[in-house]
Parts: structure tokens; sequence; C-alpha cells
């Protein structure tokens, strides 16, 4: 069998652009009045095998490649899903995320009308754009706090930009995806990383990239810190490895700290997953993975709660970050299992492993996320 349906969801493992394509035949055939695709990066897609049928749907379409894919309690790193949504979606596209000329309030602007009443906006992002954080700044203050919202980057973890977010247009490069849909949501943002160090201030810094910490080169700070605590030296073959466990805290007036994610090193620079505003206080975190599973339960219960009270329309959907299955490995799959059991009957579980995730926690700010889990579930009015 080439796929398997769960209700709304077409799910396929072979990872091929006919297996694909021959899903979304079927979810456009079952009468869904929107299609939500996610795709694993290992499937290889582009453009030319998929353009011509997306441009051909009369549904609107969203969605993204990522590092990989979830579905019931498994990860899956080549296949696709595909959910039918029976209830109606706006989307609009926003492109030139990563150029530093982009006029977001004016780009905004020209679409927010078509968007306007979203009771929960889904937005997704070409991950590895050094722009996101000014351009989620533009959309809260075009829509403000009334949406839900949910939502992550796509991309490649190889970090090479590419062709990431589905939509009627094709296979799109460097833009993000406003979904605006008519229904509430109840969100869960848990994080589960702690302070050990810090903090720093960020004394220089271009979006997504950190050049000094407390006036010295911000390798030079972080290496110091990093090497004294872990007993590993970090170079430029070896930084992801050993980054990946000692993420940045920024932290915010409120007290909250927003994870972020260093990926690589240029020279003496840092170069994040989001932008890192100067003059920011930052901590260095780490986590445990006790700790990371115990707070993907935490954002379960919170929706679980709710879902016990509210009757859940669709899917309960993930949007994980990608480095956390690096720092967890294998158990991993203990923070999948976690969810589940929270949640009320026998509602289906499907997301996607991001390059970064998207919600307001707070009521307060749109905020994209690193290393983080947003666990979201569409609820009857």
């Amino acid at each position: 069998m080439v796929s398997t349906t769960e209700g709304a969801v077409w799910v396929e493992e072979r990872g091929d652009a006919e297996a694909f394509l021959a899903n979304l035949d079927a979810a456009a055939a079952s009468g869904a009045r929107a299609l939500m695709l996610l795709a694993c990066d290992g499937n290889e897609l582009t453009p030319e095998q998929v353009d011509a049928r997306l441009q051909s749907l009369t549904p609107p379409v969203f969605g993204g490649v990522f590092p990989g894919i979830v579905h019931g309690g498994r990860r899956l790193s080549r296949g696709s899903l595909i959910v039918g949504l029976d209830t109606p979606a706006c989307v609009r596209e926003v492109t030139g995320l990563g150029e530093p000329d982009t006029d977001f309030v004016n780009r905004l602007d020209e679409i927010a009308g078509d968007l306007r009443g979203a009771a929960t906006m889904m937005v997704l992002v070409d991950g590895l754009a050094p722009r996101i954080a000014s351009f989620l700044y533009g959309v809260y203050d075009h829509f403000g706090p009334e949406p839900a919202y949910l939502g992550g980057g796509a991309g490649s973890l190889g970090l090479t930009r590419k062709p990431c977010i589905f939509s009627n247009r094709g296979l799109l490069e460097d833009c993000a995806q406003l979904v605006s849909l008519p229904l509430p949501a109840v969100v869960g943002v848990e994080h589960g990383w702690r302070i050990y160090a810090g903090p720093f201030l960020v004394t220089e810094a271009r979006d997504n990239v950190i050049r000094s910490l407390d006036f010295r080169p911000a390798l030079e700070v972080y290496r110091e810190v990093v090497e004294a605590y872990s007993g590993e030296s970090i170079g430029e073959d070896n930084f992801f490895d050993v980054a990946k466990g000692f993420p940045f805290g920024l932290e915010k007036p409120d007290g909250e700290v927003v994870v972020r994610d260093p990926v690589c090193c240029n020279g003496t620079d840092l170069v994040c997953v989001g932008e890192v505003p100067e003059n920011f206080m930052v901590h260095l975190l780490k986590g445990s993975p006790r700790g990371l599973i115990g707070a993907a339960g935490d954002a379960a219960r919170k929706v679980g709660r709710t879902l016990s009270e509210r009757r859940a329309h669709g899917p309960v959907l993930l949007f994980d970050c990608v480095s956390r299955v690096l720092f967890l490995g294998e158990r991993f799959d203990e923070e999948i299992a976690t969810v589940g059991p929270e949640l009320p009957g026998d509602l289906p579980l499907v997301g996607a492993l991001t390059l970064g995730e998207i919600a307001d926690d707070r009521g307060e700010c749109l905020e994209f996320f690193n290393k983080t889990l947003v666990l979201a579930s569409l609820m009857e009015p």
C-alpha cells in the first residue's frame, strides 16, 4: 500500500513524488475545503515535480517541507502526510523574508483585509530566513492578540535554503505563509531548558548573527563557558554537535526566557535560527532528557484539560523543534509517547519537526522559539 487514511489524514512513507501526488489527488477529491501538506526534506521534492499539480488544485493549500514529520506516535524522516480540513481557510504568502530591505508593513497591508476575522492564525516560514522575528512583529501589529497563533519553520537540517513552503502557486522559497482559520484553538508551549550561565549583553548583532557578547567576540565568550562546563573543545567541524546541548536564552522583560539555537560559527560570529537583537541580555541554557520530556507532558496537559471541556476539531497538531530530536536521540520517542495519554479520546496526532516554532504563549507578542514544543488543537466554536 502506498498510503493509509485515518479520517481526514493521508499518510505515505515511500517519500517519492509519485506517492505524494497520489495522496494529494485523493485528498483533493475527498471534498476537503483546505489541505495542509507536511513532507520530509528527505523526499527531495522539487518544484518541477509538484508545482503543476499544486497549481491545479481548487482547495486552498498550505504547509511545508521539514526535517521530519510526526504521525501518531512515530517520527518519519521520509514520507508525507496530508490533512484535509472541512473548514474554510484563507491562505496568503509574503515573499522576501530573507531580504534586508523588505518592508513587511506594506506587504502585510496588502493582504491583511483578506485575513481579518481569524480565530486561529497558522504561520509557516522559511526557517532559515534571517528576518523571521521582524516579520512576526509585523504580523502581531496587524492582527493583535485575538487569534490563537501556531506554526513553525520549514526547511532543511543541512542548513541549505531551498523551496520549502507548499502553496497553490507551487513550492516556494524565502517566504512566509499566513493561514486564517475561523475556528478557535488551544495552544500549549513548553521547552524544559534551564539557565546555567550569564547573563551576557549582546553588544553587536545583525539579524540572526551574534557578533559580540560583553564587548568580546561572541564565539570566544561562548567557547569559554561551554568548554569549561562540558569538557569538550568547540571548533567549526563539531560546533553543532556540542552546541545542540547549550542554547541561548533571550531574557524578556516579564522574566520569560525564549530559546535561541546557535547552529554554526562564521569566524568569531555565532549564527542562530532566528534573530537576536542588540542590547538584549542572554543566558546560556542547559537541559536534561527528563526535563525536556516533562515539558512536553506539561504542554499536553494544558491542551488536554481544555479539550476535556471543548470538542476538538480535527487532529492535534505538533510543531516540535528538530534540535530536540538531536539532543534527545533515541529518547525522543519518549517525548512523543508522553503527549498522547494526556489527550482525550483517540485524537490523531500529526505534526512536523521544525526549524523554530511559532506561538503567542502569553497573549503579549508573537514569538519565534527554538528547541521548543508547540502543541495545538482546533476546537468547535
